[in-house]
């Protein structure tokens, strides 16, 4: 087993959440985006936290009710 198994690189998940790196980096900053780990000056993302916080963002539609005039 390698010890990052399961753990996505920043370019990794950049690309498969078709963002920058800049984006990520921004998210960060503001403490928005998925949980992440650093080690040195490397981030990572666990697959297992982004895909909780990926269903975190998920929203549903309110419909209001129809009006009768």
């Amino acid at each position: 087993m390698a010890i990052l198994e399961g753990y996505l690189s920043e370019a990794e998940l950049a690309k498969q959440l078709n963002k920058t790196e800049r984006t990520l980096q921004i998210w960060r900053q503001r403490r928005e985006g998925p949980p992440w780990t650093k080690v040195g000056k490397s981030v990572f993302y666990y697959t297992d936290t982004v895909l909780a916080w990926l269903k975190a963002q998920e929203q549903h539609p309110v419909r209001q009710p129809k009006r009768i005039a």
